[in-house]
């Protein structure tokens, strides 16, 4: 399926984060989708990691592939029946699906007819790195680009893994072989699931006393944040209701970004309960708030991010979120009490562990 611009020069992205189920996924999460999808109308769907819960004890039961494949075939229908391309990028979560591997994943998702996800390079480390060029209105040239990461999986000592220096060389030359051909820069997006270790420069501490705030963990433990105001590039629904979970190495990956300009925004997922968007140091960097139901999540405000290019201005774009209580209500969610559950659910062990040590259990 060959992406471009509409005839009136616009072109829309819908970005999909951590739907996180098993083969018996949410009706809530598919309703979400399928009313978003009728809504906002995007011209390209864009999965960003942990869309199976590869950890969930029901997706080992019985024949595994068939499981996810099952999984699949329910939040993929939506988009399947709308005939829209769709691609990805995996999560951390993706990569624990009791021995289906990304391998396996990726072939199961080239079974649908409007995928348009690639392998990439397979010297690389994880699986599915890789771009696709958007032409311009008339189908004549290439004239926008998207870059899809893996964020691969997690460390020895359960941190969130970082991005590799070859998948940044990789960037790095696939950015300079477009300029070659092209005669310039192309302008680009880029999709990973866990956010780059700048992130942490859009919030600021806080005293525990302002509401809402997020709770600092690890290193950040007994401390408490929010979003810098002064980077905040505001949009139709900011909040954070948790700190970020970045790689504990930086290996480069944001000052690779941003050093030709090429690169308008950087987009992410994997802390369900964070939606917005700020700029730090001539980059602009957006977290994607969880879009599924049978996992933590921000009550109703989960929901899916619209960005809209326009191919006369290529520099910039617009952007907001579409929240399940933007199309529904709380009276239609089917099992109430799991909502109730998942919405006041940690994010993490580590995130309790304060709790835990205040209340003299630890």
């Amino acid at each position: 399926m060959e992406l471009k611009f509409r005839p009136d020069g616009k072109f829309r992205i819908m970005q999909i984060a951590d739907i996180q189920d098993t083969q018996i996924t949410s009706k809530d999460t598919v309703e979400l989708i399928e009313a978003a999808l009728d809504k906002d109308k995007p011209d390209l769907v864009v999965f960003t990691g942990d869309q199976i819960k590869g950890y969930g004890f029901t997706l080992s039961l019985g024949n595994r592939e068939e499981n996810v494949k099952k999984a699949f075939d329910n939040f993929l229908k939506p988009v399947v029946d709308r005939n829209i391309p769709f691609t990805f990028c995996f999560g951390n979560h993706d990569a624990q699906a009791f021995g289906i591997s990304k391998e396996k994943q990726l072939a199961l998702y080239k079974s649908y007819p409007n995928c348009v996800a690639e392998r990439g390079d397979e010297s690389l480390e994880g699986v599915a790195n890789h771009n696709l060029l958007i032409k311009d209105s008339k189908g004549e040239k290439d004239i926008f680009n998207i870059y899809l990461i893996d964020s691969l999986s997690s460390t020895p000592d359960g941190r969130c893994a970082a991005v590799t220096k070859g998948q940044i060389e990789w960037y790095q030359k696939t950015r300079d072989e477009l300029k070659e051909k092209h005669g310039d820069y192309v302008k680009s997006l880029v999709f990973q699931h866990i956010p780059m270790c700048e992130m942490w420069e859009l919030f600021k501490e806080v005293p525990k006393s302002r509401k809402p705030h997020a709770q600092g963990f690890r290193e950040h433990a007994g401390k408490y944040y929010w979003i810098d105001e002064n980077r905040l590039i505001k949009g139709n629904c900011d909040f954070t209701y948790e700190t970020p979970a970045t790689p504990s190495e930086n290996t480069g990956e944001f000052d690779a970004l941003r050093e030709k300009g090429d690169v308008i925004a950087a987009f992410c997922g994997h802390d369900h309960n964070n939606s917005f968007v700020g700029e730090y140091n001539g980059l602009i960097m957006g977290y994607t708030q969880g879009c599924g139901f049978n996992v933590y999540g921000p009550k109703l405000e989960r929901g899916v991010r619209i960005i809209d290019l326009d191919e006369n201005n290529l520099n910039t774009f617009s952007t907001y979120t579409t929240m399940y209580k933007d199309i529904k209500s709380v009276k239609d969610i089917h099992n109430k009490v799991k909502y109730l559950i998942y919405s006041y659910a940690p994010p993490s062990v580590e995130s309790v562990i304060p709790k835990l040590k205040k209340a003299g259990i630890i």
